[in-house]
């Protein structure tokens, strides 16, 4: 039986985000998953899952994207990938899919093991060692270990400044870097990254994901500088984006309750409207 084109299942994946149907995704990449699994196609399986896993987390429905990851993790040991970049690279995304549900000690713990998977390889993707400094450093940033979150973010900066296709992931890292910042009060460098992200990833054919984040960033900043029409715009730019992409999830609750708390001294009453709407969405996702 003839094997899954992944490559074409996962551009039409990036058509269906490109073109906002997101309600489509899900079928989609189910249906697609049952495909590969009737085709016997055990490796387009994992690489669909993995796919899934992500999709799952970005939605903020952890228990999803660990069942997901869990199958996974299986997979991987019944083809036999113990050691392989394929199980470097699920374990990045099952410590992901552990960070994103607040098992922050076991998201550490994955993450170690992937890196320890990554060194004992001949020639590791520099983008995968990016990708896993970046990701450690959110777990780092959710233990409020800043210090250490700024340590391996600046381990990955250095291997996406010289991709010529680095872009993107350039402005993901100085939005994490700049998050960081925030925490330690270093105001004027977390300024200066997200203005050089926000620019970055504004020049792309296609914003990404962490868009709002960026803007997020900028809008704390301004909050905090005491230019507060300045913060809420940012916050509501990051808020729309957020909604687009992925429905009122965890960051948009986070997100809402952030622009409310800029909106105490402009406009209290809104203030205490958006306060309500985040409490009604947070209930929603417990």
């Amino acid at each position: 039986m003839a094997g899954m084109n992944v490559p074409a299942v996962l551009q039409q994946l990036d058509g269906l985000f490109r073109r906002g149907e997101y309600d489509r995704v899900e079928p989609f990449m189910l249906e697609a998953v049952a495909a590969a699994e009737a085709a016997r196609d055990k490796g387009a399986v994992l690489a669909l899952l993995n796919e899934l896993m992500g999709f799952y987390r970005s939605l903020s429905r952890g228990a999803d994207s660990l069942r997901v990851a869990r199958r996974a993790l299986g997979l991987v040991e019944e083809l036999g990938l113990q050691g392989s970049v394929h199980h470097a690279t699920t374990l990045l995304n099952v410590a992901t899919a552990y960070r994103a549900d607040g098992q922050i000690d076991t998201a550490i713990a994955q993450f170690t093991e992937a890196g320890r998977l990554l060194d004992a390889l001949p020639a590791p993707d520099p983008r995968l060692r990016a990708t896993l400094h970046n990701n450690l450093s959110l777990a780092w940033q959710e233990a409020g270990a800043h210090d250490k979150a700024l340590a391996e973010l600046e381990q990955a900066l250095p291997l996406v400044r010289t991709r010529a296709d680095g872009e993107v992931d350039v402005a993901v890292t100085l939005t994490n870097m700049a998050l960081s910042r925030l925490r330690l009060g270093q105001l004027t460098e977390a300024r200066d990254e997200l203005f050089e992200a926000i620019a970055l990833f504004e020049r792309q054919a296609q914003l990404s994901g962490h868009y709002s984040a960026a803007l997020a960033g900028l809008a704390e900043v301004a909050y905090r500088e005491g230019r507060l029409e300045d913060a809420v715009a940012c916050y509501e730019r990051a808020l729309a984006d957020i909604e687009a992409r992925h429905g009122r999830n965890m960051h948009y609750v986070i997100t809402l309750e952030s622009l409310a708390l800029a909106c105490e001294t402009l406009d209290p009453q809104r203030a205490g409207d958006l306060a309500g709407q985040a409490r009604a969405i947070r209930a929603t996702l417990v």
